[in-house]
């Protein structure tokens, strides 16, 4: 494989692990704000302020993700690509530790 096939794979697959993060971010984020865990997932302060947040952090790693292809910076889209894998991980993580407390 050549180098442009390359960083179109991970811009590829980091445009799809963007996307998943944010979906699974959407769904998760009530449940860190939750200050307890009998409190209703609707009745989380802050839920609709930090869901707007996650929408700019989606842009932001978009925008890296598209700097880093066109410009041909392989080191910086491979960071982008460990960052939200981290990201997914740590937010499955706390997922689990939340629905066990339940």
């Amino acid at each position: 494989m050549s180098d442009q096939e390359i960083l179109l794979f991970f811009f590829g697959l980091n445009s799809l692990l963007i996307i998943g993060d944010a979906s699974l971010g959407y769904f998760v984020l009530p449940l860190l704000l939750r200050p307890e865990a009998d409190t209703p997932v609707g009745e989380a302060a802050g839920v609709g302020g930090m869901r707007r947040l996650l929408t700019g952090v989606v842009t932001l790693s978009m925008l890296v993700n598209c700097y880093a292809f066109f410009q041909q910076y392989a080191t910086l889209l491979y960071t982008v690509t460990a960052l939200a894998v981290l990201d997914i991980m740590g937010q499955l993580v706390v997922r689990l530790r939340r629905l066990r407390q339940d």
